[in-house]
């Protein structure tokens, strides 16, 4: 597939904080500041207030993420437009100032979040399924003069040549979608999910008149030579608004992942270059863990840039980082033993650990008086309605327990909610955590609902001289160590990857696989998770790792999520 029809079916089907409670060795990476920050420049929009269409209620704050990011690493040329302000002369005139201040070598950032959709094509066989892929703007509607705010993928294609021809290297996010399925089906339950895209519509009185030529609709990807592109799914799937642990509202897991990868969580060997191989790898793993697996996304880049050493962005770093001194049955069965063995290391104090906030818990019927008399384990949780955001919901009736529209545990009577509840602080802090140092791991063959009998694998990359603790968080909040099993299997990878295959059984919802990864031994934290094993002790899981983390440790979780 080309560039070009990579980057129309990205548009076509994707147009597209403060760590509370995060151990040190997790926590925000070392300050940084783009090494020329005036060869650098941005221009990010996000809508959600729109004039006639659902309204969104993350792609303002996903633009504003990212001008702040850009501003706080010196970069001075920002151009944001949210909401009414992102009409599409507003944009056009934007895009055409900044083309005539760009010098060869400069990096133009092109960010758009919102709302979008598909259209016949103008263009008579320029897309193999006739259709072109659209960017919505606040003011659009289907008749008069609403029909002007719109992009055209084709209208993108000819900015970014633009751009281009100028000598400037462009890095273009989409976070939006224009429609396709779900890789798990949202169980009705949960809280409702807002989704980037909008039914097909017909338009009447067209009165756009695309920036565009005929010739840019057939374009091949030879006419993109220094151009990168990041979508947020592929034409097969829907792009969420999430809840990213630790920020209020909701928010664009691409957009999220961006800013961080920009800030220099992407740099994985710090040598101050986020390379394009780099910034594909971060954000593609951490828009897969954030979104609970239902995103994967799109990347692509210029056939003659080398991803593995063409650098995004060089970076200074402002400051230097110091690190502090230093049952019931799981849902699933490895096909490994458990165990493992330790060895001493120089003991350290370990760093603060800051309480967390409770965890949101509702009860389905709305009779939350149900849980006045559960008593937590290790985390505290506050009952809310159906309608408040809850991190969980309960079905008193079934013993279904309900997170971010995922059945996470089965048949729970109210004297195992303390567990559950455990279990959800705990994924919480993990998915912070692996925001700052994330650990590529992935289930294959796919992030459905797998039940009884069916066998999936979990996979994890990179570890290549690292040593690798593996462990499993049941929904019920049980903790089961998985890997190392023996001393040998301590000592550090001496291959790149590791394959767990995992048999599906019962009791079914969700179990969370952690990866944890380091560059020497982790002998501490082995038994101390060894300790934990095998009993319902997820509350306590956060507070080891703050005690035992490392700077050089990554972290990284897939969801299996299970049914008869």
């Amino acid at each position: 597939m080309s560039l070009l029809s990579r980057f129309s079916m990205l548009l076509r089907h994707c147009l597209v904080a403060s760590l509370i409670g995060v151990p040190a060795a997790f926590a925000a990476p070392p300050a940084v500041v783009v090494e020329n920050p005036k060869e650098v420049h941005a221009i990010v929009v996000g809508v959600d207030q729109y004039q006639h269409l659902a309204r969104l209620k993350g792609a303002a704050a996903d633009a504003r993420d990212i001008e702040t990011s850009l501003r706080a690493m010196g970069v001075q040329d920002v151009t944001a437009l949210y909401d009414d302000k992102a009409d599409r002369d507003s944009i056009l005139k934007n895009v055409d100032d900044l083309s005539a201040r760009i010098r060869p070598g400069d990096l133009v950032i092109l960010s758009i979040a919102g709302h979008g959709a598909q259209e016949p094509e103008r263009v008579k066989g320029s897309e193999a399924d006739g259709k072109d892929a659209v960017f919505l703007l606040a003011g659009f509607d289907t008749a008069g003069a609403g029909t002007r705010q719109r992009i055209l993928d084709k209208e993108f294609n000819h900015l970014i040549k633009a751009f281009e021809s100028r000598g400037a290297r462009v890095l273009f996010v989409a976070d939006t979608c224009s429609g396709g399925g779900l890789a798990r089906e949202v169980d009705p339950r949960g809280s409702e999910m807002i989704y980037r895209s909008v039914p097909t519509y017909a338009i009447s009185d067209d009165e756009l008149k695309p920036v565009s030529t005929p010739s840019d609709a057939f374009a091949t990807e030879l006419d993109f030579t220094r151009t990168i592109f990041l979508a947020a799914v592929d034409k097969n799937s829907k792009a969420p608004e999430i809840k990213v642990p630790g920020v209020d509202g909701y928010r664009g897991a691409l957009s999220y992942a961006l800013a961080r990868a920009l800030e220099g969580a992407a740099d994985a060997n710090g040598d101050g270059k986020i390379t394009i191989e780099e910034l594909f790898a971060y954000v593609r793993q951490l828009t897969y863990q954030l979104s609970d697996q239902r995103q994967t996304i799109v990347s692509a880049s210029a056939p003659r840039l080398d991803v593995n050493t063409e650098p995004v962005v060089e970076l200074s770093r402002s400051v230097t980082f110091v690190t502090p001194p230093g049952s019931a049955p799981s849902a699933v069965a490895a096909n490994i033993p458990l165990g493992g063995a330790a060895r001493a290391t120089p003991a350290g104090a370990p760093p603060p650990f800051p309480p967390q906030r409770p965890v949101r818990v509702a009860v389905l019927d709305g009779s939350s008086a149900q849980l006045a008399d559960v008593t937590p384990l290790e985390s505290r949780f506050e009952a809310v309605a159906p309608n408040q955001n809850p991190e969980l919901i309960w079905d008193p009736k079934s013993g279904d327990v309900i997170s971010g529209g995922d059945v996470i545990a089965r048949e729970v009577g109210k004297d195992e909610l303390p567990g559950v509840i455990d279990r959800a602080a705990a994924v919480r802090a993990l998915k912070q955590m692996a925001a700052r140092s994330v650990q590529p791991i992935l289930l294959l063959p796919d992030n459905k609902v797998h039940h009884l009998g069916s066998q999936v694998e979990v996979a994890i990359d990179q570890l290549s001289n690292r040593s690798l603790l593996l462990f499993n968080l049941a929904g019920d909040g049980t903790v089961q160590l998985l890997y190392p099993q023996n001393e040998s299997e301590a000592e550090l990878m001496n291959k790149p990857e590791y394959r767990l295959p995992i048999k599906v059984r019962g009791p079914f919802g969700a179990d969370q696989i952690v990866a944890i990864t380091a560059p020497e031994r982790m002998p501490q934290l082995e038994q101390a998770l060894g300790k934990l094993n095998a009993r319902r002790t997820a509350g306590q899981l956060v507070r080891i790792l703050s005690q035992y983390a490392d700077a050089g440790m990554r972290l990284g979780s897939v969801g299996v999520f299970t049914a008869p």
